[in-house]
């Protein structure tokens, strides 16, 4: 039965290099190398209560740009921060509402930070 298989694969491809078929081109997409890096750390957390829990929280994890690009409201960032417990990551409970508060207060839905455009790793 293996034997069979690899002959008919043999055989497929073989016939397909008789027919003339070439297979499609690729092209590669172009990006322009003035731009950044995807994964190149551009910003840094603002200055306010919270800031300390924050950076020792996620930072581990995440990389400023994540936070700051967020519009959460203060229950979703309550969720969020509940989720990334559960996922691991090293909350101190007596810091957590103060962490919490300064998410909402500085990336909540009137947050106007525009993501930094990018271009991909080896481009």
């Amino acid at each position: 039965m293996k034997r069979l298989l690899v002959l008919l694969l043999f055989c497929t491809l073989a016939a397909a290099a008789a027919s003339g078929v070439q297979p499609a081109k690729t092209t590669v997409p172009r990006f322009d190398r003035s731009l950044p890096m995807l994964g190149t750390k551009l910003r840094m957390l603002p200055a306010g209560a919270g800031k300390e829990a924050t950076e020792q929280s996620c930072l581990p994890c995440h990389s400023a740009d994540i936070l700051v690009q967020q519009r959460l409201t203060e229950k979703q960032w309550t969720a969020t921060v509940d989720k990334m417990i559960r996922w691991g990551a090293a909350v101190d409970e007596k810091k957590k509402g103060a962490m919490i508060a300064y998410l909402a207060r500085h990336f909540g839905p009137e947050n106007k930070y525009t993501p930094t455009k990018t271009r991909p790793v080896g481009f």
